[in-house]
């Protein structure tokens, strides 16, 4: 009798547990976050299997109800006592970014059970964001000497290595993995960042030879390839490599990358071709297609072409921001200051954070001379948003030269130079505004730091010493 009615219990509680569940994900979605919260503390209680559904649930509540679940789960036995279920909870204060409370819960996990390698994995991994070194190494070596055919722990603990500058011994442990496309790009990368060439080029060539079977593998190990030589600047074979690409999830990604190249190679016309075929992909990839043919015909000196191009792009996906924000850039150029407002003004309409916007449309405003008041207010609130922002700070010493307050101005370059001295319009910027202060010598002296700097600058190189 008693073993009959074990099944409808167990069968009851997993019931329970789906309708609990789905009570909670329907909650979240309505944003009804005390529900989901009450649901899913009763989920916890029942003590279900499932905690990667409870972990990802609590990371979707509001950080204060978040904290409260794992207060309450906490205060189970058969959570406090579960080394799977305080690893889960650690999780959710990663996500948080609250690293100590994380490595709290973690080592309560090691403690209930010292076998348990992914809470020793990311023990290893906060403490070395907490640069605790010494006690991330003795993490890292127990789980890669414990499962050493896990490349995911070798690959973090050669990560590692490398961020302790110990670059030798990364390469001796990544060396240690299976040779596989993947892992001979991971060493070749890991090179690259030590400035090995000699090294990575070695392991380049491995993984050119290197014999994989079947159309997906291939596909992989040739993008793969073709990204390797890329790094290594050796263009001729990355674009052979990338060609070879035929299908598979990185057919895009390789069709995006060897219009980079043609594009550096002014080979336009073999690039538009392919362009044309991204135009017509999922939208990440379109937008970058439209974005680099309109830079095409601008290059070429055919900036209503490059108009039209955008303009046919936001046809089909309507207001989208960087397009629009290309778009009023390009109007500028033509003086088309209305249809600059339009375009940045819609970008403000949809997204009125967004500082960049302000910024051009302020900068664009006061170096034509227009709507000096307005250009003002449109940087002053691009300011408060970014307020260490060079590029902002140069607008508003701009605005503040066209209204005549040199000095002002002068304070504001000088802030901008001291962030940013990558930027040839704003020594420009100075210089005008020192020779309006009387400053002659600071003055020339700025501009021949500026022509040092940038020797190929036209506008630089049109004023005279």
């Amino acid at each position: 009798m008693g073993c009959s009615q074990t099944p409808k219990t167990t069968s009851g509680t997993t019931e329970v547990n789906a309708l609990l569940r789905t009570i909670t994900i329907d909650a979240i979605k309505e944003k009804d976050y005390e529900q989901a919260k009450r649901s899913l503390d009763a989920l916890i209680i029942n003590n279900p299997k499932n905690w990667d559904f409870i972990q990802s649930a609590i990371i979707s509540l509001p950080p204060a109800l978040a904290m409260q679940s794992i207060e309450k789960a906490l205060s189970i036995k058969s959570v406090s006592q579960s080394s799977d279920k305080l690893f889960a909870l650690s999780k959710v204060f990663i996500s948080y970014k609250k690293t100590k409370q994380a490595l709290s819960l973690i080592n309560q996990s090691i403690k209930l059970d010292k076998s348990n390698l992914e809470a020793r994995y990311w023990r290893a991994r906060l403490q070395t964001v907490l640069k605790n070194y010494d006690k991330a190494e003795i993490d890292f070596k127990y789980i890669t000497k414990k499962a050493p055919d896990n490349e995911n722990y070798s690959t973090q603990y050669a990560s590692f290595l490398q961020e302790t500058k110990r670059f030798d011994e990364a390469q001796k442990v990544l060396a240690k993995q299976k040779p596989t496309p993947d892992s001979l790009f991971k060493r070749i990368v890991f090179a690259l960042q030590n400035k090995n060439t000699s090294l990575a080029k070695e392991i380049y060539q491995q993984l050119k030879s290197f014999k994989t079977n079947g159309e997906e593998a291939i596909n992989h190990q040739m993008f793969l390839t073709a990204e390797a030589a890329y790094w290594l600047e050796n263009y001729p074979e990355s674009e052979k490599y990338y060609k070879k690409v035929s299908g598979g999830e990185h057919y895009l990604d390789a069709q995006d990358m060897l219009t980079l190249i043609l594009f550096d190679g002014k080979r336009y016309d073999e690039a538009i071709e392919i362009l044309h075929q991204l135009e017509n992909a999922e939208e990440k990839y379109a937008i970058k297609a439209y974005r680099l043919e309109s830079q095409i015909y601008k290059e070429q000196d055919d900036i209503d072409e490059a108009i039209a191009v955008l303009t046919r792009a936001l046809q089909i996906i309507p207001n989208n921001p960087i397009l629009l924000y290309d778009r009023a850039m390009l109007f500028e150029s033509q003086s088309k200051i209305e249809l600059l407002k339009k375009d940045l003004k819609q970008i403000i309409k949809d997204d009125p954070k967004n500082y960049e916007a302000y910024n051009a449309l302020g900068y664009s405003l006061a170096d034509h001379d227009l709507e000096l008041d307005n250009a003002y207010e449109y940087i002053q609130t691009a300011i408060k948003m970014s307020p260490e922002n060079p590029a902002i700070i140069d607008s508003l010493g701009w605005v503040q030269y066209k209204l005549g307050h040199y000095q002002e101005a002068e304070k504001n370059f000088q802030k901008a130079l001291d962030l940013d001295i990558n930027d040839p319009e704003l020594y420009i910027h100075y210089y005008k505004t020192l020779i309006k202060l009387g400053k002659k010598e600071k003055a020339k002296e700025l501009i021949n730091k500026a022509k040092e700097l940038f020797p190929n600058n036209n506008e630089l190189t049109k004023i005279a010493d």
